[in-house]
C-alpha cells in the first residue's frame, strides 16, 4: 500500500493547495495512493467541519486521508503522526523551536511516530541523528530518507545513514502544490494495508514500510 507522509494544503501559510485537488490527482494516476497524510506546518487542525469533509472525500476518491503535523522543533522539523489529547495537552504545536527529545519520547510514549523531515535539508537532525538514537532508542525510529524536494545528494545522504543506524527509511513529496513536480513523486510503501492512523504508527514503528518512487509518465503527445 502506497502512503504520501507529507503533504501540505491551504492550511499551510506556504500552499495554496485545497484537499480535493491533490484527491483529484490521484485518480488521474496510474499508480494510485491509497493514503495521503495532511501534515500541515506548525497546526494539527481540530475541526468537525474538517473532518466531515475529509470523510467524504475519503469516501468519494476511495483514499484513506490520515491527519499528521510538521512541528517546528529546535532541531529542526518534525513529522508527527499519532497525535492525540496528551500530546496536544503537553505542548503548543503552533510553537516554533519545541524541544526535540522531549516530543519525541512523548509522541512515542502515547502510541504515535516522530519523523525527522529532510533531515539533511534546513535541519539539524541529520547530523545528529546516531546522537540522539543513542538517548531515545526506540522512540527515534523512522527517519525521512526520501523527500520531493530534496537534493539527491540530500535523499542519498539520509538513506545512507539509515542504514548505517538501523532506522526504518520513508518517503514523502513534501508537496504545497498538486502540479506533477511537487506531488506523486515520492512516497512510502508499507507491507500491510491500513485504514486509520493508529494502524498507520503501528506499521511505521514495526518497521514495515520503504521509500517508493514514482515513475515519471511521459508527456501526452501533442
Amino acid at each position: 500500500m502506497l502512503v504520501d507522509l507529507h503533504v501540505h494544503t491551504r492550511l499551510s501559510s506556504d500552499s495554496n493547495v485545497a484537499p480535493e485537488q491533490y484527491l483529484e490527482a490521484i485518480a488521474r494516476h496510474p499508480a494510485r495512493l491509497g493514503a495521503i497524510c495532511f501534515t500541515e506546518h506548525r497546526l494539527f487542525p481540530i475541526d468537525a467541519e474538517l473532518d466531515a469533509s475529509y470523510a467524504e472525500m475519503a469516501q468519494r476518491f476511495g483514499v484513506h486521508i490520515f491527519k499528521g503535523i510538521e512541528a517546528d522543533t529546535d532541531l529542526g522539523h518534525l513529522l508527527l503522526f499519532g497525535v492525540n489529547g496528551a500530546v496536544r495537552h503537553r505542548f503548543h504545536l503552533d510553537s516554533r523551536m519545541i524541544r526535540a527529545e522531549h516530543l519525541i519520547e512523548v509522541v512515542h510514549g502515547e502510541g504515535g511516530v516522530a519523523i525527522p523531515a529532510h533531515p539533511f535539508r534546513d535541519s539539524g537532525y541529520g547530523t545528529r541523528l546516531d546522537d540522539l538514537l543513542a538517548r531515545l532508542g526506540p522512540a527515534l525510529a523512522v527517519v525521512e530518507a526520501i523527500n520531493g524536494q530534496n537534493t539527491h545528494e540530500q535523499n542519498a545522504a539520509a538513506l545512507a545513514v539509515a542504514e548505517k543506524l538501523g532506522l526504518t527509511a520513508v518517503g514523502g513529496s513534501d508537496a504545497h502544490f498538486s502540479t506533477p513536480n511537487w506531488f506523486l513523486t515520492c512516497a512510502t510503501e508499507l507491507e500491510r494495508e491500513i485504514a486509520t492512523v493508529e494502524e498507520l504508527c503501528v506499521e511505521l514503528r514495526a518497521g514495515r514500510a520503504r521509500p517508493y518512487h514514482f515513475p515519471r509518465l511521459d508527456p501526452p503527445p501533442r
